[in-house]
Parts: structure tokens; sequence; C-alpha cells
């Protein structure tokens, strides 16, 4: 597991800002949020097919959206599972035996529930600040 922080709240600042408006913020978290268990079970789908190619695509789909929601652990772990799989030869890919990709597994659901707890919490911050209903 990794030790970086989960959250970079200066990261959601800066997209805060970006956005322009707090309701726009809000609603890009629960997008993300929502469709976290999704991009979690594509690569799960693609390590039991053993496709590379969907492997790759689906980690960097995790990657960048999580760096953009500010979900700096999972992204980090995503960047070097990604790494980890672009050094694995093509023809055939040496794939990680059934423990370790088990082990890969559950490290990210586990990391993807705890930052979908911690930006569930920074949502409701954010509406206590502003006044508002998350």
């Amino acid at each position: 597991m990794t030790t970086a922080p989960v959250l970079d709240t200066d990261a959601l600042g800066r997209l805060g800002e970006q956005l322009g408006d707090t309701d726009m913020l809000c609603e890009f978290i629960r997008r993300y949020e929502a469709l976290l268990d999704q991009r979690v079970e594509r690569l799960q789908r693609a390590l039991s097919a053993q496709d590379h190619e969907d492997w790759m695509d689906a980690v960097l789909s995790l990657r960048t959206s999580s760096a953009m929601a500010g979900a700096h652990a999972l992204s980090t772990l995503a960047a070097r599972l990604q790494d980890d799989f672009a050094h694995c030869p093509l023809s055939p890919v040496h794939w990680p035996g059934r423990d370790c990709l088990a082990e890969i597994m559950g490290a990210l659901r586990q990391l993807a529930a705890e930052t979908a707890r911690q930006l569930r919490l920074f949502l409701q911050q954010v509406g206590v600040a502003t006044g508002q209903k998350t």
C-alpha cells in the first residue's frame, strides 16, 4: 500500500478555482466517485482476461481521473502499476502470479474505498463551509 496522502486538497482547491463554482466542483467529485468502482472493475476484468492493452487503457483512465479529482494516493498507485506493466514484454505478456494479482486488486479496492470515503467527507465540509447541501 502507498504512503501518499489519500486526497490532495490543494488539487481539489485548484480544480474548484478552474471550474469557478463550488456546485460544479461537487458534481465533478460525485461523478468521479460514482465511476470509481467501475474503473476498478475494468482493471479486474483486464487482469482476469490478461488483456494488456485494456489494462494499460484502464489504468491510465484511473490514473488521470484520480489526479484530476485530487485522489493523490490512487493516482500514484495507478501510475506505479502502469509503469510496472508497461515494462512487461508484450509477446507474450508476463503477468504476475495469481496471488500477486489478488494483492494488487485488494490494494486498489481498499484504496478506492478509502478515497471515496474521504471525498464524501470533503463534500460534506464544502457543504458546511458554503452553507449548501452536498
